[in-house]
């Protein structure tokens, strides 16, 4: 699996084709995916940093088991949360900002407790180590969304 900061690396080099679009593949740009997937990629690090272990339930989530074991979200299965929804306008400087912010949080997730985790809205309660391939497989999955728009 690769690193959060190549994965960050990976949707920065989408930046030239922010405005491309194919309703073929997904009804909304390159740019919308962009700044969903650093939405979500912030938002899954901060709640692991700001987690306290003792408040951890560990509980059996069918979906989480099936994403984790095949390693991929099927494709317009999920309805975006509001919190990681991009704005109306989608520009250049405000993906870059993310992107930075980005970078700076892949980099503070490598010095997390193994304890630590994340309450995500379908899977429940993710220990670390699941948060890490969970995050990994939300970006890459949006990265192959981006491909297959790119290439038509």
């Amino acid at each position: 699996m690769k690193s959060l900061s190549s994965l960050i690396t990976e949707l920065e080099n989408k930046l030239p084709f922010i405005e491309q679009k194919n309703e073929a593949v997904s009804k909304v740009t390159v740019g919308w995916h962009l700044e969903h997937t650093l939405l979500a990629f912030i938002k899954m690090i901060t709640a692991v940093e700001h987690s306290n272990p003792s408040d951890y339930k560990k509980e059996f989530n069918l979906k989480r088991t099936i994403v984790l074991t095949l390693g991929k979200i099927p494709r317009g299965r999920a309805k975006v949360p509001d919190s990681v929804k991009p704005g109306d306008e989608i520009n250049i400087a405000n993906i870059k900002g993310l992107l930075d912010k980005s970078k700076r949080k892949a980099e503070l997730f490598e010095t997390f407790s193994h304890d630590k985790f994340f309450k995500h809205p379908v899977f429940g309660d993710v220990k670390l180590k699941q948060s890490r391939k969970i995050i990994a497989i939300h970006t890459e999955h949006h990265i192959r969304i981006i491909n297959d728009i790119i290439k038509s």
